[in-house]
């Protein structure tokens, strides 16, 4: 039994549609996706564009430290253009498929490199930068 040209397209995209409704890559791939996508946007200078990728409880912590977070990105990007600093990937040591992940970002400028651990949670829109780490650590200010 042969399969036609068109029974092969249709097969293609229907796995295709699938694969873009949330059952393709993998979710430890998805969400190194998705943080190189905010790695990326750092780096073109659109710091104030990843507010949208903030949690709620880090959201409020920057509130209760007398910030709005948008002033609180502008702040990092302006340190970013004067130290020349850019981002990229560099491991993934804790996932949790739909809960929780801790993402290692090094950050690279003129004072050499420096290895962040960030912390992000699965909230109903999906992966969030968090405001403390699942074990209880807060972030320490001179990460940011």
């Amino acid at each position: 039994m042969g399969f036609s040209k068109a029974s092969l397209w249709g097969a293609s995209l229907m796995l295709g549609t699938i694969g873009l409704s949330g059952c393709g890559p993998d979710p430890r791939a998805r969400l190194v996706s998705q943080v190189e996508g905010m790695i990326q946007t750092a780096n073109e200078g659109k710091h104030r564009e990843l507010e949208a990728v903030m949690s709620r409880p880090l959201v409020e912590k920057i509130r209760a430290e007398g910030w709005e977070p948008q002033a609180a990105l502008g702040l990092v990007a302006r340190k970013d253009r004067e130290q020349a600093a850019t981002y990229r990937f560099s491991d993934l040591p804790r996932f949790a498929a739909q809960e929780y992940a801790e993402v290692e970002v090094i950050r690279t400028s003129g004072q050499g490199e420096r290895r962040l651990t960030v912390p992000f949670y699965w909230e109903a829109e999906g992966w969030k930068v968090g405001a403390a780490y699942q074990d209880g650590r807060g972030w320490e200010a001179e990460d940011f």
